[in-house]
């Protein structure tokens, strides 16, 4: 008796490159689908199955368009998730060690007319967000050069930035700490 293994295509089937192809193609249908659905109070168009076609047939476009920004969209994916889990590290950690911002609030006034006021807590995320909003931003694009897009859209970035961005952000960011220990107050 002779047994036949699979022809090598379907072997083949989910090897690397049909990731690298069917998570942007899910991702761009995702992302259409999704537009479509919270764009008015029903969606453009109502009708589910169009929306769902719609997405479909963009991703099927889209997808193959894409075929060069994949390793950088893989490599910028992986280290977001790094920084994302840090970031919820570093929220659960402050979170539980408490440590909050107090702020003095009005909250009225006395038979006398002076103010009344009570103590607040917030949380450092809370008090701060617009800072963090900031130093995300900056890690974003640090990730974004990293991870080679500047050269895949076609951007000259030069040598000395682009293979030592860790160490120029690292140095900023002790010399702003320098800056601050030694600013007076």
């Amino acid at each position: 008796m002779v047994y036949t293994s699979y022809p090598t295509g379907v072997e083949q089937l989910f090897g690397t490159e049909f990731f690298s192809y069917v998570l942007p193609w899910l991702f761009i249908f995702a992302v259409v689908y999704g537009i479509l659905s919270h764009v008015g109070e029903k969606g453009v168009p109502q009708s589910k199955p169009a929306r769902g076609i719609i997405g479909i047939v963009l991703a099927f476009i889209i997808t193959p368009s894409l075929s060069g920004w994949v390793p950088v969209l893989m490599d910028m994916t992986g280290s977001f998730i790094i920084v994302i889990s840090a970031f919820l590290v570093l929220i659960i950690l402050l979170e539980t060690l408490g440590i909050k911002k107090k702020y003095i609030q009005v909250v009225g006034k006395d038979e006398k007319g002076n103010p009344k006021t009570k103590i607040v807590e917030k949380s450092i995320f809370e008090a701060y967000g617009k800072w963090f909003a900031l130093l995300f931003i900056i890690i974003a694009i640090l990730i974004f050069i990293g991870s080679g897009a500047p050269q895949a859209l076609g951007w000259n970035i030069p040598s000395i930035i682009s293979y030592n961005y860790p160490l120029i952000f690292f140095l900023i960011v002790i010399s702003l700490i320098i800056w601050w220990m030694s600013s007076e107050e």
